[in-house]
């Protein structure tokens, strides 16, 4: 029988395993969720670090609700477009923390700095690809299933940049077959900075925006740089919404 040392030591090698091959272990949000969960708990287990195991429980269920660590990203993309590699990402700073999980490079304070200024004041009104955030930030600490940056800094913070690659295609004519449409690197879709709840930390970009509640997103939700003319115009649909909920916004324009 293998001894409880040599059990650790696999489940020490497997996390690097899980946060490259994301899909290898999880088929969806839930399904990572145990899977994170699992490594942690066993891990405190044998180092008998129930105290440390019960702080980052309590953390997870404030910040991310009754549903889960998937269920916000759940909630925000749809069911349609699974979050494996957003919930691997939340376990991965956590392993980290607790010193399970190495990561690459660390961003000294004025480079943290920089980027959380960035993410805060610029990213949330338009449209960025993986390669700019890596030309502007650097290589990211660890790359989780091969589509979430994460940059760590040097006081143990972490943020995510969540990519996603909207499934598309093509029928070849003359081939039987479909092709795959791609447009260069994957856009950025939201990120992810330190806060004390899923929302206060929650950055979408103007691809995260679409996709979380439309073409129209705009009505609703109008960003800081709005015009004048826009929000008056977004008044003015919202008005109309209300009086007569069946005139027909859609979700486009909802």
């Amino acid at each position: 029988m293998r001894s409880a040392t040599e059990l650790r030591q696999r489940w020490l090698e497997t996390i690097p395993r899980v946060m490259a091959r994301t899909r290898m272990y999880a088929r969806d949000g839930r399904e990572m969720e145990t899977v994170g969960r699992t490594l942690l708990e066993n891990l405190c287990f044998v180092d008998e670090r129930d105290d440390d195991l019960t702080a980052v429980g309590g953390m997870l269920a404030d910040r991310y609700g009754k549903f889960g660590v998937h269920g916000p990203f759940a909630a925000m993309f749809g069911h349609d477009r699974d979050c494996v590699e957003e919930v691997a990402s939340v376990y991965a700073e956590q392993l980290h923390r607790l010193g399970y999980l190495e990561a690459g490079r660390v961003l000294g304070e004025s480079a943290w700095n920089t980027l959380i200024g960035e993410v805060r004041g610029r990213i949330g009104e338009r449209d960025v690809r993986r390669d700019e955030v890596e030309a502007v930030f650097g290589a990211p600490g660890l790359v989780v299933g091969g589509r979430v940056l994460c940059y760590v800094s040097a006081a143990g913070e972490w943020a995510f940049f969540d990519c996603w690659d909207e499934p598309a295609r093509r029928y070849v004519p003359g081939k039987g077959t479909y092709e795959s449409l791609s447009e260069g690197a994957p856009l950025v879709r939201s990120v992810r900075v330190p806060a004390d709840d899923f929302d206060g930390g929650l950055v979408l970009t103007l691809y995260g925006k679409v996709l979380r509640w439309g073409t129209g997103w705009w009505i609703h939700h109008p960003g800081a740089d709005a015009s004048e003319e826009t929000l008056a115009i977004a008044a003015q649909l919202r008005a109309v919404e209300a009086a007569d909920p069946s005139s027909g916004l859609g979700r486009g324009l909802a």
